[in-house]
């Protein structure tokens, strides 16, 4: 059986198959995995960390010293730009619209998913797409997909932010990995292909997060949040991207998906503000639909892009 060309053939494949295989699993299985461990931390979301942590290392390791200027002018425009963006649409909706939304759409659901990038789906294009630089850029993409940026924008009254020590924690298993893989090269070749091997995991561990059923119940008010989410996140980076960073556009394509993690987003405002408990449950499935969708449609849109 070629299983592995199959999944090839699915532009991100690698990342999507699994995470789509693994979200009806969980679906209707929802317990298969929970029979301890190493079976529960391995095909769960309980090993969602350590697997970001690993990719951050490995794809450290292959990043050349040498582009680091390029990489942080790329990456940098690019996670600035999602930044600001998010900020200003979420500040828009909460002094236009309160924290009760638009179409049945609250505003932690909407803060939520605008900030969301799903750095495993984007790793998983620009490796199929781009180039070195577009996939060590998934090191500065952890740094602005962490819940922490949502909830600091519902909290921006109150100053609340990203602390050093989160940043640090992020970008650390990445600039060991670069530090390594440049100063022996036997290393780089060493972890040259865990990126690859890496992403199915990833994939399962995103999927654990999605309950297909839960998503579905979000009904057209999900679809509409897809469709804010391109309207406001896609649109505006393929531009920046293009006009500014005189690029294709691969990689802000490749950025604009919405992270399963992003669904932990709600009970986590709800925990900040007892305001927000009664949008969690549909800001929760609403999230998810968005993260199954944009997770297929996607990778679509860069292979239609890419043809034309």
């Amino acid at each position: 059986m070629k299983i592995l060309k199959s999944i090839r053939k699915v532009p991100g494949g690698l990342l999507i198959v699994p995470m789509i295989l693994t979200a009806i699993i969980n679906t209707f299985f929802p317990n298969i995995f929970q029979i301890g461990n190493p079976t529960t931390a391995l095909f769960t979301n309980k090993s969602t960390m350590v697997l970001i942590g690993l990719m951050l290392f490995a794809s450290g390791t292959q990043f050349s010293i040498r582009n680091i200027v390029d990489v942080i002018k790329r990456a940098g425009l690019l996670c600035i730009g999602k930044l600001i963006i998010s900020y200003i649409i979420g500040l828009l909706v909460i002094k236009v619209f309160g924290i009760e939304g638009v179409f049945g759409i609250s505003a932690v659901a909407i803060i939520a998913t605008v900030t969301s990038c799903n750095p495993g789906l984007y790793l998983a294009l620009v490796n199929d797409y781009g180039d070195e630089i577009d996939g060590a850029a998934f090191g500065f993409l952890n740094l602005i997909v962490v819940p922490a940026v949502p909830i600091m924008i519902l909290s921006s009254a109150s100053g609340q932010g990203i602390d050093l020590k989160t940043i640090i924690a992020n970008l650390f298993p990445f600039i060991l990995g670069m530090i390594l893989g440049n100063l022996d090269s036997d290393l780089k070749k060493l972890y040259a292909p865990a990126t690859v091997i890496l992403l199915p995991f990833m994939g399962i561990c995103f999927g654990s997060s999605i309950n297909i059923i839960v998503a579905l119940k979000s009904g057209v008010s999900g679809i509409v949040l897809t469709a804010l989410f391109y309207l406001v996140c896609l649109f505006p980076l393929l531009i920046l991207d293009r006009k500014l960073g005189k690029r294709p556009g691969y990689a802000a394509i490749a950025m604009s998906s919405v992270a399963g993690l992003s669904i932990s987003v709600p009970s986590l405002a709800t925990e900040m503000s007892k305001v927000y408990v009664p949008f969690m449950d549909v800001a929760m499935s609403q999230i998810a639909l968005a993260s199954i969708i944009t997770s297929v449609i996607t990778p679509m849109i860069i292979k239609y892009i890419i043809k034309k």
